[in-house]
């Protein structure tokens, strides 16, 4: 991948202008044969494990269903791993997208791009189309890679984690890293806590995303317009589903037992 093999203090890339984020100089990792066998603590990104997350937003329940296929894609002649979530809203599927994610030699983890349908519904549930907001790939020019996850991440830092200009600007900041968290799939500490948001979509921090070593994402807090989190969704199980079978969205639907509206 990257020519120079860096540690994870020489990422702290060029400073971008004024209180941007900085953007991570995805040209001075080094990304070896393995870079899409697995992540980090915090990002452990194993082949075959499915996390399942869910709760209750303004009276709807969502779900989402994460999978780390078995799957790759060669991007910018580095092997990426594929990540797919689907997303479901009141059992109704509403998102699939294939995240596409690569570890450096340093245990950096990558973000290269992202596929993403969108399902839309009329009022009265019924399916009439999709489309594709918010989908990306690395070009290395325009739209660059960004970090989803530091190996060794520092308290302070606010970086890019997509880098797709008009498309995706997600950021974000290390708050802390000794962090707590008990929800009733299990009791989690030392876990570190971002804060995140979209500059597409504006300035302000959207969500806090709390990930537990070992496991990775545990739980997500949306927030409201004062910052205060407005609701929660919590990680309800995670399990590794062994060879490469099950890996499509219709079979992951299947699995979680969801429908599309009519």
């Amino acid at each position: 991948m990257r020519i120079r093999n860096m540690g994870a203090s020489a990422l702290l890339f060029a400073a971008a202008a004024g209180a941007q984020p900085r953007l991570p100089d995805w040209a001075t990792a080094t990304f070896g044969p393995d870079s899409a066998a697995g992540g980090n603590g915090y990002f452990p990104m194993s082949p075959g494990t499915r996390s399942r997350y869910e709760g209750d937003v303004d009276g709807e329940t969502e779900f989402i269903n994460s999978f780390t296929t078995f799957e790759t894609r060669t991007i910018l002649g580095i092997e990426t791993r594929v990540v797919r979530d689907t997303a479901y809203i009141d059992g109704v599927l509403v998102e699939v997208a294939d995240d596409w994610f690569a570890r450096d030699t340093d245990g950096n983890v990558w973000y290269f791009g992202e596929y993403v349908v969108n399902y839309h519904y009329d009022d009265m549930g019924n399916f009439i189309g999709i489309d594709h907001d918010g989908s990306w790939i690395a070009d290395g020019t325009t739209n660059r890679p960004g970090v989803i996850m530091f190996n060794a991440p520092i308290i302070g830092d606010e970086y890019y984690q997509e880098f797709a200009p008009g498309v995706a600007l997600d950021f974000a900041r290390i708050d802390s890293l000794t962090e707590v968290v008990d929800i009733d799939y299990g009791h989690y500490a030392g876990v570190l806590d971002t804060a995140e948001g979209n500059l597409v979509d504006g300035p302000g921090i959207a969500e806090r995303k709390f990930y537990a070593v070992g496991t990775g994402l545990v739980q997500i807090r949306e927030l409201d317009d004062a910052g205060d989190p407005e609701f929660f969704i919590d990680l309800i199980d995670q399990q590794v589903i062994p060879g490469p079978g099950g890996t499509s969205a219709i079979g992951l639907a299947a699995l979680a037992g969801f429908r599309r509206r009519r």
